[in-house]
């Protein structure tokens, strides 16, 4: 792309009477002159734009508007850019005032004055290119869309345009025109000298009328109106958070990929959500998708929607179901920064199926397509990335794509094994499962104070190792084991070293093989541990049975673990330093938890496979009584023992 398509001009719309700012003003200066963490918003939006390639700013003042030449006129100079100011005689609304400036030859993009952004200009310049248009409308999702102007879009054009006083009859997609825009010569020509315009009331719906194209530009960048007292305590805390130029398309972050049914909201079973009111979020869920965008992840939503392919619903449709979801996760500040949905479905003999939908295809999970075009428009960090899901299509969705996959108990609870497409050879395995969305994020966003110390003694521990580093991490059921031993094996990894977490839970005996008189080291089948030490460290390579943890039965497929180039292998399991391995073992570690919690989270676990309380509290007296003694026979021995009371299960 040549410098002469790049985005040279701007315009900083900084006039109206301030009346929402009044009380922070104090009316003796304009709000574009209010303080917002110490620097006045103009100031910061100048910056911004400089920084980003552009060369001449024209400021259009109203109320109080001869305070910003004085204030503006250094900052040109230090910056090396054309800074005009001028001063309405009296409003003309946010378009009739662009109608006082002399129209220039080039894109312009236009803001607001009490918007604190920060945006990739190089990346809206393409955007405009792909889809050439006389206005384009900069949107973003919001934490407030039911009481927000909102955009229908198609194809990435302008369809329809709902502002925010329009009574609606339904939820519509969080799209949030962001108060910035970028015109065309041909959209200043529309404008009528002299005449009272509103952008959003007035002009761009008579260019809707007009079929004059209107582009729609979607971005997850940081974009805050700050003209009320609220939403101006809440820039200036995103700035001292610094999380205004950490959400720069030119930043790389990590991406959480939710699931919809079964994780955000109710699965409601049948042939899943076809209508809005069907709607119900799970607990908590849009505060975990409000955690995980305050801690600067990417929030993306994946997910399958066969109900348009069998005819339950349009894609108008779906936009609602969808729009209604978006509304209920912000009610809690929840907002996805994107969802990618699959219509497909390939199976036919529906009454009113759409045939051009009736396909196999690449984005119906667990085919990874739609994460990939995610990580292709958004700048997605892969390696710390996640995704969460109730079904095993998301955890194969997730292996394909080379993220970390991470199940919850609610929805299918991973127990849809028998719908799981019978040409994958072996059924996926979640890195780890939780009772909740929310307890998913928690983890993501504490991960890695969890596994830092012992990630730290490692890394000492290898400077003296030859080969690769075997420690084991074990303990009572339920103590948080398994939750541990995965943060360190994240941690580690972002170090650059290679680890193997092996899962000994997957050499468990199935239920339908264990005699009455069993003990827990056979039931784990122990006595298979030296050969699995010693395979590791003569070939590097041992091969795995299936266990299912939720169905204590056996899962299709085998797991082959390969450590041949691995820096450390983590050994998992509640006998992972039995005294049969521990001389081979170069680290033991023991993870204990209270009585009380251990118990909490039993019952919950055994709920989720099946158990009555009644029958889940007389395994957990037999637990009590006959495993408990033998695991902790271990702590003995161990090198370092861990409380690990707080994680998440």
């Amino acid at each position: 792309m040549g410098s002469e398509d790049a985005i040279r001009q701007a315009i900083i719309i900084a006039g109206g009477l301030g009346t929402r700012a009044r009380s922070m003003t104090g009316d003796v200066i304009p709000k574009a002159l209010l303080p917002l963490a110490g620097v006045p918003i103009i100031l910061r939006q100048i910056r911004t734009l400089a920084r980003e390639g552009i060369r001449h700013v024209r400021v259009l003042g109203g109320h109080l508007g001869s305070q910003l030449e004085p204030a503006l006129g250094p900052e040109a100079e230090k910056l090396g850019i054309k800074i005009e100011v001028f001063v309405e005689k009296s409003p003309l609304g946010t378009a009739g005032c662009l109608t006082t400036l002399d129209v220039t030859a080039g894109d312009v993009l236009i803001v607001y004055g009490d918007m604190l952004f920060d945006i990739d200009l190089s990346a809206l310049t393409r955007h405009r290119q792909q889809f050439p248009a006389a206005l384009t409308i900069i949107a973003h999702p919001n934490d407030h869309p039911r009481t927000s102007d909102l955009v229908v879009q198609k194809s990435g054009y302008l369809q329809r345009l709902l502002p925010r006083e329009t009574p609606r009859d339904s939820d519509w997609r969080n799209l949030v025109p962001a108060g910035l825009y970028v015109a065309s010569e041909q959209f200043f020509q529309a404008l009528v000298p002299g005449q009272t315009a509103d952008m959003i009331h007035d002009v761009i719906p008579r260019l809707l009328e007009r079929s004059v194209p209107i582009a729609i530009y979607d971005t997850p960048e940081y974009m805050k109106d700050t003209g009320s007292p609220n939403r101006h305590a809440a820039a200036e805390e995103d700035l001292r958070q610094e999380r205004v130029h950490a959400a720069h398309l030119s930043v790389r972050r990590a991406a959480v990929f939710f699931d919809c049914d079964g994780v955000l909201n109710e699965d409601v079973g049948g042939h899943g959500v076809i209508h809005p009111d069907q709607v119900k979020l799970i607990d908590r869920a849009g505060e975990a998708v409000r955690l995980a965008r305050e801690a600067g992840f990417l929030t993306i939503a994946v997910t399958n929607r066969p109900q348009v392919a069998k005819g339950f619903l349009d894609e108008a449709g779906l936009d609602h179901a969808l729009g209604r979801l978006e509304a209920e996760l912000a009610e809690d500040g929840g907002v996805l920064d994107r969802i990618y949905f699959c219509p497909h479905h390939p199976d036919k003999g529906f009454p009113n199926e759409v045939a051009a939908l009736k396909i196999d295809c690449a984005c119906r999970k667990p085919g990874d397509l739609m994460i990939r075009q995610a990580m292709s428009e958004l700048p997605v960090e892969k390696s710390k990335s996640i995704i969460i899901g109730d079904s095993l299509r998301d955890i194969g969705a997730g292996r394909r794509a080379g993220i970390w996959a991470y199940g919850v108990r609610t929805g299918y609870g991973l127990r849809d094994e028998k719908s799981y497409p019978t040409v994958e050879t072996a059924i996926p395995h979640a890195d780890l499962v939780f009772d909740t969305v929310y307890d998913a994020v928690r983890f993501q966003c504490g991960y890695h104070d969890i596994g830092k110390a012992l990630s730290g003694a490692i890394n000492e521990r290898l400077s003296d190792t030859a080969g690769p580093l075997l420690v084991s991490i074990c303990g009572r059921s339920r103590s948080g084991k398994s939750t541990f031993a995965h943060a360190v094996q994240r941690v580690l990894s972002e170090t650059a070293r290679r680890v193997l977490r092996l899962e000994l839970d997957r050499w468990i005996l199935p239920l339908e093989y264990r005699g009455p008189d069993m003990n827990a080291e056979e039931r784990s089948r122990v006595e298979l541990y030296p050969e699995i030490v010693s395979m590791l460290r003569r070939s590097g390579q041992v091969e795995a049975p299936g266990y299912d943890a939720a169905s204590r039965g056996r899962l299709r497929g085998t797991t082959a673990y390969d450590a041949r180039n691995a820096d450390v292998i983590l050994l998992d399991g509640i006998f992972a330093g039995h005294a049969s391995i521990r001389e081979q073992v170069d680290m033991s570690v023991f993870v204990e938890a209270s009585e009380h919690s251990l118990l909490n989270r039993f019952h919950t676990f055994y709920a989720w496979k099946g158990l009555t309380p009644v029958a889940a509290e007389e395994l957990w007296q037999s637990r009590i009584q006959e495993e408990w003694p033998r695991i902790d026979l271990q702590r003995t021995s161990a090198d370092i023992v861990i409380n690990l009371e707080e994680a998440i299960l």
